[in-house]
């Protein structure tokens, strides 16, 4: 099947996979990550196993993911590791994100982002005791959470806000807009995911 009238490069092979990536169609992300060797003589690249970790965590494959960063031919890097933990508290599945959750902290200790996921699934699953080691270990290694940011510029004004920050001047007017909006959702049938 000729899909593309040129043949496509290295940067158009990343955004077809993405396209799959996050349509759900792991069937034809699949034939086009093969074809780029087999049809278009191209090498795919760390970038190009990323989407495809992507793609099949998403879809819930989370083994065959597991197994392609195993066999990559590049060393597979924070990035391709986090797709799959990332995946891997989607899917609830607490073992394989321990072990993924290892990798990422043998590529860098300090990073937050792996104790954070990690301790969450345990805490979804009620393993307090679990929760605890993660962050005796963050403790131990001097990691710190740092706290989620947002901004806004409103007329000129830049406005941030730090999560479970109280101290705003207009916190009131905020949170009754915000209680509002919730409100005007639920009317109109939207319902909170509890994932």
């Amino acid at each position: 099947m000729l899909v593309f009238e040129e043949k496509p490069d290295h940067v158009t092979m990343i955004g077809v996979l993405c396209a799959c990536s996050h349509a759900g169609l792991v069937e034809e992300g699949r034939r086009y990550f093969l074809s780029m060797t087999r049809d278009y003589g191209l090498v795919p690249m760390k970038d190009h196993y990323t989407c495809m970790v992507d793609l099949l965590g998403r879809a819930g494959h989370l083994d065959e993911a597991k197994s392609l960063i195993e066999t990559m031919p590049v060393e597979p890097d924070a990035v391709v590791w986090g797709s799959l933990l990332g995946a891997c508290k989607v899917s609830r599945n607490i073992t394989l994100g321990k072990y993924v959750a290892e990798k990422l902290l043998e590529i860098d200790p300090t990073n937050s982002a792996p104790y954070v996921l990690l301790s969450n699934m345990y805490a979804e699953h009620g393993k307090w005791g679990d929760v605890r080691k993660v962050r005796n270990m963050m403790r131990h290694h001097g990691v710190i959470k740092q706290p989620g940011y947002s901004w806004i510029e409103i007329m000129g004004d830049m406005h941030t806000f730090m999560v479970k920050d109280k101290r705003h001047p207009q916190k009131r007017e905020i949170f009754s807009v915000l209680k509002d909006l919730t409100e005007q959702m639920k009317l109109a049938g939207y319902i909170p995911s509890m994932v």
